[in-house]
């Protein structure tokens, strides 16, 4: 080592401490990437490089073995080297299969983040003759600018001569919606709300080898870092086929009790959270950083320096809502499927239209409901085909549904010439109240079906005004479309019910009035007999 480096106890530990890969993975395209990395002059470090490893994990098919990955790291510790090369490989060395234009999404919370990130991109590939020949025109300088390169009105795209493009941009409610991505970048990912990433991770379902990659810091309390909590859960559990997880962290920084003990100003710590240290970050920032924070707000230091993030506790994961699962799961029974008179069928779409579930009840005494899960599939095409046949086949009497919730297939059920009830907010509120209400009483049958159950364990609640609270996912990969569908139908029943109205006895037959039937004799007044 030169004699002017850092004494190697003062640089930051290589290894995460947490390395899950996919249990798909056979092998790695890493040499592709490194490659890239000699085309583009990128020196990575050998954190890096194991981080460019694992995500460039490919399956025994020759896909990618993660088709969503994960990475925690502090911030400056140049993570933009593992973001880089594995955009540049896919832009410039990995072709879709079906020969088509591949099309990478790199997404940032914050609008500087995305342009600097383009920006870099931008100066890379213009550096590097043999990276700027395969621009669009050559990467050649005119008057509106480098052709290949679009800059204007927050437009930062790089697109090449194979029509292959990479584009950035912040996370919108809208933004990314409607493009079909092969690979999307989440970066920032702390800021990861649920109702923006349940938009924008559908996107890439089209892709034929998707693959979503995570990188971020420990989420403040009050950032929505759902989801990548939720990622960071299966990445520490690990065993899934396609999910993937790195973390720089602390030695026990996962267990609450453990993270509690840490002692914060240890310079082992600081190595164990801080892989660029000595290489990208400075001692001297880290100690003047502990020196600042270490007595006023060592949290914030533990956060944002060493990416302490403990799990959550059993106790705190497993009640989400007020339903009670074993009294729920006691009741699931072979013989409960949902047949006979006044069957009722319900629809949820997932967000963005994305996956769709149906839904069935019906009454099977004078005081249980029984529910069942009929169909999940992806996209909404199939649905006004599927609900049509079942109601037929069923004599269904009602299909509930949210409006709001069903507003992309709704012209196809009127084309289909389906009749629907649509709830409002109150009848949603009311929906999920009973259903509770009828689940805790263990008046709820229903066939032995885990899908449903899981999405019952995994659902939160989020408020819907003034009228109450319904169902919401707490993590996007577990679909909350079945707690909904079961729920909807069960108040469909009851709905459907309480519209029956007692029919009105007809009036008696028109009788004809003599002298001799109308009273009591010929002498009746006809102007005051009772017809």
């Amino acid at each position: 080592m030169p004699s002017n480096s850092p004494r190697p106890e003062l640089l930051g530990l290589q290894e995460p401490r947490v390395r899950t890969l996919p249990r798909s993975r056979v092998d790695s395209l890493i040499d592709d990437v490194l490659d890239i990395c000699d085309l583009a002059n990128i020196q990575c470090d050998p954190w890096q490089e194991g981080g460019l490893e694992a995500v460039a994990s490919i399956d025994a098919d020759g896909q990618w073995a993660a088709t969503e990955f994960g990475i925690l790291v502090s911030r400056q510790q140049g993570k933009g080297n593992i973001l880089l090369p594995y955009e540049l490989a896919h832009l410039f060395l990995w072709p879709r299969e079906d020969g088509a234009p591949k099309l990478i999404g790199h997404t940032a919370h914050e609008g500087a983040t995305a342009r600097e990130a383009f920006r870099r991109a931008r100066r890379i590939i213009l550096a590097s003759p043999v990276l700027r020949a395969e621009l669009v025109g050559g990467g050649k300088q005119t008057a509106q600018g480098v052709t290949g390169i679009s800059t204007g009105n927050g437009n930062w795209a790089i697109e090449l001569k194979n029509g292959n493009r990479l584009v950035f941009f912040t996370r919108t409610g809208s933004a990314g919606v409607g493009v079909s991505f092969d690979v999307l970048i989440v970066d920032e990912a702390q800021h990861s709300p649920l109702t923006i990433l349940e938009a924008l991770l559908p996107a890439t379902d089209a892709s034929p080898n998707k693959q979503v990659l995570f990188t971020g810091t420990v989420p403040k309390e009050d950032q929505d870092g759902e989801y990548f909590e939720g990622l960071r859960d299966r990445g520490r559990k690990g065993g899934f086929d396609r999910t993937g997880w790195i973390e720089h962290t602390p030695v026990g920084s996962d267990d609450p009790d453990t993270a509690a003990e840490i002692d914060l100003g240890s310079p082992q710590a600081w190595r164990e959270a801080n892989p660029g240290l000595g290489i990208r970050l400075a001692w001297k920032t880290v100690q003047d950083d502990w020196d600042r924070m270490g007595q006023t707000n060592p949290d914030a230091f533990a956060r944002q320096r060493l990416s302490i993030w403990p799990s959550r506790r059993a106790e705190a994961t497993v009640k989400l809502s007020e339903l009670d699962l074993e009294v729920w799961k006691r009741h699931a029974r072979d013989d409960a499927g949902v047949i006979g008179e006044g069957v009722v069928l319900s629809l949820a779409l997932g967000r963005g239209g994305g996956y769709a579930t149906i839904g069935k009840a019906v009454r099977v005494d004078t005081e249980t409901i029984a529910v069942e899960h009929h169909r999940t599939d992806r996209g909404t095409m199939w649905i006004a085909d599927e609900i049509k046949q079942v109601r037929d086949e069923l004599g269904a009497v009602l299909v509930v549904l949210d409006p709001k919730n069903a507003a992309a297939v709704l012209s196809s059920l009127d084309r289909a010439g389906i009749k629907y009830l649509g709830m409002n907010l109150d009848e949603i509120a009311a929906a999920h109240t009973l259903f509770i209400e009828y689940v805790n009483a263990g008046l709820v049958p229903h066939r032995p079906q885990d899908e449903v159950t899981k999405s019952l364990e995994f659902a939160t609640t989020r408020n819907i005004g003034r009228a109450g609270v319904t169902w919401e996912q707490s993590d996007p990969q577990k679909p909350v479309t079945m707690a909904q569908a079961v729920t909807w139908a069960l108040w469909g029943v009851l709905k459907s019910e309480a519209s029956v109205k007692t029919p009105t006895p007809p009036p008696p037959a028109a009788q004809v009035v003599t002298r001799d039937t109308g009273g009591n004799g010929p002498e009746t007044n006809l102007a005051i007999a009772r017809f």
